[in-house]
């Protein structure tokens, strides 16, 4: 099952890696499927429960559960807002933060990286 962390935090360091190289790569990708709200709130829950399930064997249980909670948290905002309004929210967020797309791309490494520190 570790294996699965793993894999996670090599695709999120290799997007932070993207991002950071080739910013207009990701954020024309997160344009283009800006409507598509199974595909965030799949990925989300999808990390939320492993996050969740696994957290007990990371080096920071409770750092990973509230990672975890605040995670479903906004899961349930996006699906409560509904469809329409995550989409013009995304696209109202996307638009002031392009320029800054490689400063956050750094946090996205540092994000992986923790990930990765966690559970080895």
């Amino acid at each position: 099952m570790l294996i699965i962390i793993y894999f996670f935090a090599l695709l999120i360091f290799i997007a932070g890696l993207i991002l950071l190289a080739i910013p207009t790569l990701i954020l024309d990708f997160m344009d283009k499927y800006s409507n598509n709200l199974s595909l965030y709130i799949g990925a989300i829950m999808g990390i939320v429960i492993l996050l969740l399930y696994m957290a007990d064997l990371s080096r920071f249980p409770l750092t990973m559960t509230i990672i975890g909670w605040v995670a479903i948290a906004a899961a349930v905002f996006f699906v409560g807002i509904g469809k329409s309004r995550f989409v013009k929210m995304i696209k109202w967020v996307m638009k002031p933060l392009r320029p800054w797309a490689r400063v956050f791309s750094i946090r996205v490494i540092l994000f992986s990286g923790f990930s990765l520190y966690a559970f080895v």
